[in-house]
């Protein structure tokens, strides 16, 4: 049964392929060029996440693959002290294109993401004109590949995931997996059901949360291929290939368990986000995204496929050459699919049950590829009766009139539809698409619909990019202060013995960009444990608590072991400071001290073994134009109505003479102070809600007198809190004592591996091993070999009790299930070969019968 569609499409029709990609790719680069974006001018392309996590993390990845990184793929040793890197991988890198980074030098990390991103965008335009091609192999070959780089530079590719470059791979994914099952459908051979689960499972493992948006869209298309497919014999045997489908894609995802599980143990052990109800957006804006060039990125559905391939769309369900069951289902799907996007529970289901905060319609590419699909299926039956023509023409004028005031819709999108539009007609009429027609005028109707088309997709890519970069922060490519700071911190390495940090002077996530073992870590799968324990030490945070910011506080680095750190000079000169601090591992008593200071001040003593601060109590002095007032929880403060805006208020105490002065207001919407350096903003007012969104970290503010006096003055301009105990002061003296007692503590062996820590020791006595390292879920710890058990803690950090006869102590991430999923996977690889076997014998029995 149609076995001649997959014969035909390995023939001479290849060429649409490749054709496709160059275009797609082209388009991109040319937008690009005409912005001046890098690599092509001065203009940064490092839109938001891509400039804070996906150009970090794949710096991070090529330091992996060339043996530089300090970690494994099991465990970051970079960033946030240690961390599980599983679900990094599988967010924000995967396998598909993430290689490509060893193709340039590190220095050039930045254009390698922009080298997968347009690889990926050719991909997807590949993808999609080859499973166009089987699906419908009778039109014109050039007008796939258009088909193909409509969908590849779709509004979501262009608008959303451009700059989110992983998302990519969910607009590869769909038409590879429509394309796979197409082809067990037509062929039902052995090799189609073997080849299937491995691609599939390296899509999922690629970037498994747009890929499951794409399997989902690939689910509705398999089953109006089902229902509809005029073609494809009785109702069993479609079914029957739909089963087939359903089989290799099932396997396919079981095959990446082994990272598909720890990555969701990971997200359920993730720093949370607070609860997001979806609000659909109003349909007049929502349809409006179908128009070329219009943008909302985060707001928004991406929909938009040019003005052709939607004049294309819309002509299916009036265009008699298709059949009639066809028409009905395939419009049917996609129209209850584009409603999915605004209904509250399809919501849920397209996201995984876990709405996402902002981006709401992040699986908008697969109504794109749906719409696409439609426009092909009807281009490839032949467009010529009249109301295929004149009614699509009559909804895109009528849509471009009601929305045209709308801020969706850009310059460029009131220009181009019209035009494009006009060209459409034009070649219309030239050809008539009938094959009668003279060959120059079936030639220069396509060259006004290829030159129309890539034009528009260009200048669409430009006013979206354009639009978006006026509210959407950037960071600068690697440059000349990266390469100083880089550095800096190659000259202080000494893993592990002690870390280095090079601050957060470029990204927030700076130690995998730049090198080193600090605390900067922003990712959607940073464990729920690390931000509490590092919150309660007295660091900030941004992101609900996914982006810790670090105080960059003597106690901190010294239980840390941060023994360097990269300081910004006055005018931006960039220094190394070091200082002595305590090792990674320590040897504490068997019941180790625990302090009785409040907050974060106590949490940072019980940590480093010693009390070291004085946490005094804090008289507030205010002026007429405020009133403060100490209560259990705090001290409550707010400016009077009319007052000058800020309104100061002085809060004042005694210290040991010398000491360092810090304050610790995660709450606190103000300024403070600091000595030497002017006023210093605290917490913005506009920050979204204080305590939830951000969280101030602690911060030095002076040094108490010589007499004791200790002054710290704050400026407030809306109501606002201080904690208890929110002013501490740090004892020198003390601190170096502590550390030179830590250093005294040191095992006498440490090795480090990829996830994991051996500490060998002298017995003797009953002592507790403490590791410089937060206790996050995976963690396993053995004492002289002996079964390995989750951690104790100590102010957050992993702490194993140890007897007096013990020698060693060994400790080891182990991803939670890992194991799980390699059974699992295991399972999927024999139910594979089962079902090989299966169809072989059964293969083998229907050639003996056929000769007999």
């Amino acid at each position: 049964m149609r076995t001649w569609r997959a014969q035909r499409l390995l023939g001479g029709e290849l060429r649409a392929v490749p054709a496709a990609a160059l275009a797609a790719a082209a388009t991109f680069v040319a937008s690009g060029i005409i912005r001046g974006t890098y690599p092509f001018g001065a203009l940064p392309r490092n839109t938001n996440d891509l400039g804070q996590q996906f150009v970090p993390m794949h710096a991070y990845l090529r330091d992996l693959l060339t043996g530089h990184a300090p970690g494994d793929f099991i465990l970051n040793w970079s960033s946030g002290y240690g961390v599980p890197f599983i679900g990094d991988f599988m967010a924000y890198l995967g396998t598909s294109l993430s290689w490509m980074v060893l193709l340039f030098p590190r220095d050039r990390i930045d254009l390698a993401m922009y080298v997968i991103a347009t690889a990926a965008i050719g991909a997807a335009a590949a993808a999609m004109t080859a499973y166009l091609r089987l699906l419908r192999p009778a039109g014109p070959v050039w007008l796939a590949a258009l088909a193909g780089v409509s969908y590849a530079t779709c509004g979501w590719a262009i608008d959303d995931a451009a700059y989110m470059t992983e998302w990519l791979n969910g607009l590869i994914a769909f038409p590879v997996i429509c394309l796979l099952c197409e082809w067990i459908w037509s062929k039902r051979s052995l090799t189609a059901l073997v080849v299937t689960p491995f691609v599939v499972a390296l899509l999922w493992m690629s970037h498994f949360y747009t890929v499951y948006m794409a399997t989902l869209g690939a689910v509705v298309v398999v089953l109006a291929r089902v229902l509809s497919d005029t073609e494809g014999g009785s109702f069993g045997r479609r079914v029957e290939g739909g089963f087939r489908c359903l089989v290799g894609v099932a396997v396919g995802i079981a095959l990446a368990a082994p990272l598909l599980l720890p990555t969701y143990w990971l997200v359920q052990t993730s720093t949370p986000s607070p609860d997001e109800v979806f609000t659909p957006l109003g349909w007049r804006e929502f349809l409006s995204r179908l128009l070329p060039g219009s943008e909302g990125v985060g707001t928004s559905p991406g929909l938009a496929v040019g003005t052709i391939m939607l004049l294309l769309a819309l002509s299916f369900p009036f265009n008699r050459a298709v059949a009639r069951r066809e028409r009905f289902v395939w419009t049917l799907f996609v129209v209850l699919t584009t409603i999915s996007l605004q209904l509250r529970f399809p919501h849920e289901v397209w996201h995984g049950f876990d709405s996402p905060n902002g981006s709401p319609y992040r699986q908008a590419f697969v109504v794109a590829g749906m719409l696409v699909v439609l426009g092909w299926m009807s281009v490839a039956s032949g467009v010529r009766n009249f109301l295929s023509v004149a009614i699509p023409l009559a909804l895109v004028g009528a849509l471009f009139t009601q929305v045209s005031d709308l801020p969706t819709i850009t310059p460029t999108t009131r220009s181009v539809v019209p035009v494009v539009a006009g060209v459409a007609v034009l070649a219309f009429l030239l050809t008539r698409w009938r094959p009668g027609t003279l060959l120059w005028v079936r030639r220069t109707a396509a060259g006004l619909l290829i030159g129309a088309m890539l034009i528009e997709t260009t200048l669409s890519s430009v006013a979206i990019d354009e639009a978006r970069s006026k509210f959407m922060h950037d960071y600068q490519p690697w440059g000349a202060k990266q390469e100083s700071i880089r550095a800096l911190v190659e000259s202080a390495e000494d893993w592990p013995q002690q870390r280095v940090s090079a601050s957060q002077y470029t990204s927030v996530n700076d130690p995998m960009l730049i090198g080193g073992q600090g605390a900067e870590y922003y990712t959607s799968t940073i464990q729920r444990s690390l931000s509490e324990a590092l919150v309660n030490l007295g660091f900030g945070y941004s992101s609900y608590g996914r982006a810790p910011i670090d105080p960059k506080n003597p106690v901190i680095d010294s239980v840390f072991s941060v023994g360097a750190r990269v300081q910004e000079g006055p005018r931006g000169a960039f220094a190394l400071t070091k200082r002595p601090v305590g090792p990674l591992v320590t040897l504490r008593p068997a019941k180790p001290w625990v302090s009785t200071d409040p907050g974060a001040f106590g949490v940072q003593e019980t940590a480093l073994g010693a009390d070291v601060y004085t946490v005094p109590k804090v008289a507030v002095h205010v002026t007429k134009g405020a009133t403060a007032a100490q209560r259990d929880w705090g001290i409550g403060m707010r400016p009077l109505p009319g007052a000058d805006d800020p309104v100061e208020i002085g809060l004042t105490t005694s210290c040991k003479p010398g000491s360092g002065i810090y304050l610790r207001g995660p709450d606190f919407v103000g300024d403070v102070m600091i000595s030497g350096d002017g006023w210093r903003q605290v917490l913005k007012p506009s920050a979204k809600r204080p305590g939830t969104y951000t969280g101030a970290p602690m911060l030095w503010v002076g040094r108490a007198r010589p007499n004791g006096a200790a002054d710290v003055r704050i400026r407030v301009s809306a109501p606002t809190r201080l904690p208890i105990g929110s002013i501490g002061c740090l004892d020198p003296d003390k601190l170096k004592a502590a550390v030179t007692d830590l250093q005294n503590s040191k095992p006498t062996e440490i090795e480090v591996g990829g996830h994991d820590v051996v500490a060998r020791f002298k017995s003797g006595q009953a002592r507790t091993m403490v590791l410089s390292v937060v206790s996050t879920p995976g963690w396993e710890c053995s004492v002289d070999s002996k079964a390995a058990k989750p951690p104790e803690s100590l102010s957050g950090l992993i702490a194993v009790p140890v007897g007096p006869k013990a020698r060693k102590v060994s400790c080891s991430y182990v991803p939670r299930g890992l194991e799980a999923g390699l059974v699992l996977a295991v399972g999927a690889l024999a139910v594979l070969c089962a079902l090989a076997g299966i169809l072989m014998v059964s293969s083998r029995s229907a050639n003996q019968r056929r000769q007999h």
